[in-house]
């Protein structure tokens, strides 16, 4: 199953996105674009057209069951954007389209959707998504609950069943699937195995809490994939991973020795992301 992915609505004109839109609806993929994910995009787009990048979406009619709006978080209602209009969420929701959340790479740079559970009211189908290292799921499904409730200063923002209803049948209903995203006949054999006993599923009262909330992948022993297990007893089955870390490890000091050829000032990888603490020597 393949997907149309215009980069960006700031990037790509309005007929390749229409165009795109229209291909995806004529085969049924699914269309992805990254939208209303900076205050810089938002202005940008208001001194083009007038409109909210979600609105001028709509306008030229890319809004559908289709769509994946990927970041979707500076939408007309953000406190960040000071716009008079509050049309966003319900262009979203009437549309049928899906918004891919991923807060941990946002939240690093002290930027949150406003609300998750807010936008779930409204009846927006919600995905979550990871766009960051460490490309750990649980994390970024505890990350969504702790960031919406402190933004909403309130712990009813949302129920760790919108959480995880984002994290299976919120994503697969976006990739117009139904064989994905469930246990049911007929629907592939996609399984996570918890290790109940693991320390910090314990006691075992609500796993579904203790696995996002506290456990995360400690807990996690066998995944099968299509019926094909990738991980057992904890331990990846498709890679060598020690070797594979090596070889990570050797092309980062690679990169780190050309880093001052490709940037504009000549800068080292040291004075672009400095250490935590000063040291006497890098590590190699």
């Amino acid at each position: 199953m393949g997907m149309m992915a215009p980069s960006q609505i700031d990037t790509c004109s309005a007929e390749l996105l229409r165009d795109a839109f229209d291909y995806a609806q004529e085969k049924n993929l699914p269309w992805q674009t990254h939208a209303a994910q900076s205050v810089t995009e938002f202005q940008e787009m208001i001194r083009r057209h007038g409109r909210t990048p979600i609105q001028w979406m709509d306008d030229i009619g890319v809004l559908g069951e289709h769509s994946i709006i990927g970041h979707g978080i500076f939408l007309d209602h953000h406190p960040w954007v000071h716009w008079s209009t509050r049309d966003d969420l319900r262009l979203l929701a009437d549309s049928g389209a899906t918004v891919a959340h991923c807060p941990t790479v946002f939240m690093r740079r002290g930027i949150a959707l406003r609300t998750f559970g807010g936008y779930v009211r409204q009846g927006i189908n919600m995905g979550i998504g990871t766009d960051t290292y460490p490309h750990n799921f649980l994390e970024e499904m505890r990350n969504v609950g702790t960031v919406a409730r402190a933004v909403a200063e309130t712990v009813d923002d949302l129920n760790t069943s919108d959480i995880f209803n984002a994290a299976t049948v919120g994503g697969a209903r976006a990739l117009r699937r139904d064989d994905i995203g469930r246990l049911a006949v007929g629907a592939r054999a996609d399984l996570v195995c918890v290790d109940l006993t693991e320390p910090s599923m314990m006691p075992v009262r609500e796993p579904i809490r203790s696995l996002v909330f506290a456990a995360c992948d400690r807990a996690v022993r066998d995944v099968f994939v299509d019926g094909r297990q990738v991980v057992k007893d904890g331990e990846i089955t498709t890679i060598d991973l020690r070797s594979a870390l090596g070889e990570l490890q050797a092309a980062q000091a690679r990169s780190m020795r050309n880093i001052p050829g490709l940037d504009w000032a000549g800068r080292t990888a040291d004075q672009l992301s400095p250490m935590v603490f000063e040291t006497r020597e890098a590590l190699n």
